[in-house]
């Protein structure tokens, strides 16, 4: 390889990620224009059309042409900087609103230990309770062993604890864990752990973990800061 080759090959490889993303979100706006247009056009042929079987068939074009717009407006937030909407949340609450939405996703597949946690969170609830989601989503997508997985939510001194375990079926390297594109597969984009981990970082926490090679566990953490405010 010659050395402009070289040269051309290492440019390509380190595209700052504002380019990437502003690459991203125009390609989903371009793409979304073209479906808009595309499902206009089988609500009018839907129109023109006393055929019920075929009435059927536009139908679901249509929903699928919709599918595909959310997608792609999933895949543009997934890139774009997240900016958190901070209020005073009551720890309990939000722990509630996580069991919650965890259960609706993967109902009786989650182990909780939740220790007594009476402090106020000052977080963006609707995007933390994604952030910390995304953890259990991910463990029950990427090599899990067995079929469940432990959760503990907990407070030490000024700081908001939340902890996934899961048992994996092969060793893995925690440093490349949060790396973007690092998986990706139908419907999958390997970006959603770095979207939860800028949106942890946005409100003043970290998202951080560690694997035991002897036990084959990986332990992903969320900690937030708790608020100065009484609950």
């Amino acid at each position: 390889m010659t050395t402009e080759a070289k040269a051309l090959a290492e440019a390509d490889g380190h595209v700052p990620w504002e380019n990437f993303a502003k690459f991203v979100r125009q390609l989903s706006h371009d793409l979304r224009n073209q479906l808009n247009a595309a499902e206009l056009q089988s609500a009018l042929i839907g129109e023109l059309t006393n055929d019920a079987e075929l009435k059927s068939e536009i139908r679901r074009l249509r929903e699928l042409v919709a599918q595909l717009g959310v997608t792609l407006q999933n895949l543009s937030a997934s890139v774009a900087e997240p900016r958190p909407t901070a209020l005073p949340y009551p720890a309990k609450d939000f722990i509630a609103d996580m069991q919650k939405k965890i259960a609706h996703e993967f109902p009786e597949k989650v182990k909780w230990e939740v220790l007594p946690a009476a402090v106020t969170l000052n977080i963006d609830p609707e995007l933390t309770e994604w952030a910390a989601a995304e953890l259990v989503r991910n463990a029950f997508r990427h090599d899990l062993a067995g079929d469940e997985v432990q959760a503990q939510a907990s407070v030490e001194g000024d700081w908001f604890t939340f902890s996934i375990r899961e048992t994996k079926k092969e060793e893995i390297d925690p440093a490349q864990w949060t790396q973007p594109l690092q998986q990706v597969s139908h419907g999958h984009y390997g970006l959603g752990l770095r979207r939860a981990r800028r949106i942890i970082a946005a409100q003043g926490g970290e998202l951080s973990a560690k694997f035991d090679p002897a036990s084959r566990t990986l332990t992903s953490t969320i900690t937030l800061p708790c608020s100065t405010e009484s609950p």
